[in-house]
């Protein structure tokens, strides 16, 4: 998981949109309310959530990057009030179970506490709204706002990941990756 930097402007560059990207979501944070999208650069903004999110329901978080959530009020993206099974898009956690490694124990704590079993989260999906495993391809915000995907690779619990049609918020995922490689954020200061 190890990456180059190339140059230390862009090491200090990086760095500072990882910090100002996690400041601006904490709630009442100095940017503004957690749902104001802020600059990061060329790499264009955090997304607020789309006005077009669906209201879910965690049932539980099965690990980093992966959870089930239900809604009561089936729609076009969800068209049952079953438990689904979703898969996070852009990202990916290190394995937990038979098959773990370093920090997937850390990341699956990450997402629980950014989404607690019971609390409500806003999903919108990409182009490919499933994967061949059958599950559900969402971009996560938590009720108020905070963009959950992002959080999980600022905080060094996950890295980017692209398997394209989905890409949409793709170079900002990588962008805040390579800040949280550099700073030895989360997984990338221990692994």
């Amino acid at each position: 998981m190890n990456r180059s930097i190339r140059g230390s402007g862009l090491l200090v560059a990086l760095v500072v949109v990882g910090a100002l990207g996690v400041l601006a979501f904490q709630p009442g944070g100095p940017l503004g309310s957690p749902v104001d999208a802020i600059s990061t650069g060329a790499t264009g903004r955090i997304p607020t959530r789309p006005a077009d999110a669906v209201a879910m329901t965690v049932e539980h978080v099965h690990d980093g990057d992966t959870l089930f959530l239900r809604t009561d009020q089936p729609n076009a993206l969800v068209p049952s009030t079953d438990a689904v099974k979703v898969r996070l898009i852009g990202i990916d956690t290190p394995e937990i179970g038979d098959a773990a490694e370093c920090f997937g124990d850390e990341a699956t704590l990450a997402l629980r506490a950014l989404v607690p079993d019971g609390s409500t989260v806003w999903v919108s999906a990409d182009r490919e709204p499933t994967d061949r495993f059958d599950r559900s391809l969402f971009y996560l915000w938590t009720d108020d706002g905070r963009f959950v995907n992002y959080e999980l690779v600022s905080g060094g619990a996950a890295e980017s990941l692209v398997i394209p049609p989905n890409d949409a918020y793709y170079p900002l995922l990588r962008s805040v990756e390579d800040a949280a490689t550099a700073a030895g954020t989360g997984m990338w200061g221990v692994c």
